[in-house]
């Protein structure tokens, strides 16, 4: 016997039909995000760029004010100093020119210089005693230069001489080698009186024996 396919009952239901596959619903769209307000950046930059503009012009004015402070306060600080300099200056110069200028010579500037240097010798008078005189004093005068000075001329190394004015200065000198020695000149008024001293070396090399000797003499003196 044959099998076929199964006899179905005619009252049987046919098979329902395979219910069709929904479609897929569509992904929805994202909601696009709002976007960022151009607005609030611009104004932020702007306010910046202002506020650093307003900056920059400060500085700068700071800066000049504080280069002319500088300038001023170096000005001031120079000024100050130049003025305080001829302030002491003046305070200090300024009776200066008002008192005596100095003694010069001839004059009571001669007083313990040079009688050579400054020509006094050239016109001077000398006094030279004749009696005990062992070395060759001399006493010098110079009326011109209202001075006088004693001078040795046959000495030797270690004699001392000095010259001693009444009432007025004293003036010394010693031979360090040769025999001749002058003393620094010692001021003398219209009359005066000197007193002239010599006192030996005392060295045992000396080649001569003498004490000390002195005289004195005035304006009017043997004077020659």
């Amino acid at each position: 016997m044959t099998s076929g396919p199964p006899l179905r009952d005619p009252a049987d239901p046919a098979d329902p039909p395979t219910p069709p596959t929904p479609p897929t619903p569509p992904t929805p769209a994202p909601s696009p995000s709002p976007p960022p307000s151009p607005s609030l950046p611009h104004r932020l930059r702007a306010r910046l760029r202002g506020l650093g503009g307003r900056l920059r012009a400060g500085l700068r004015a700071l800066g000049r004010r504080l280069r002319a402070h500088a300038r001023h306060a170096l000005f001031v600080g120079v000024v100050t100093a130049v003025v305080g300099a001829l302030a002491t200056f003046g305070a200090e110069q300024l009776p200066k020119v008002f008192e005596d200028p100095p003694a010069g010579c001839p004059g009571a500037g001669c007083d313990g210089r040079n009688p050579t240097a400054t020509g006094c010798a050239a016109d001077a008078m000398t006094y030279e005693p004749a009696e005990g005189n062992p070395v060759r004093l001399h006493l010098r005068y110079s009326k011109r230069c209202g001075a006088v000075w004693g001078r040795m001329v046959a000495g030797v190394a270690g004699d001392m001489v000095t010259v001693s004015v009444a009432g007025g200065s004293s003036r010394s000198a010693s031979i360090s080698y040769g025999h001749d020695i002058f003393t620094p000149m010692a001021s003398v008024g219209g009359a005066f009186r000197v007193r002239f001293c010599a006192v030996p070396t005392t060295s045992p090399n000396r080649t001569r024996t003498w004490v000390k000797y002195c005289f004195e003499a005035t304006e009017a003196a043997a004077w020659d």
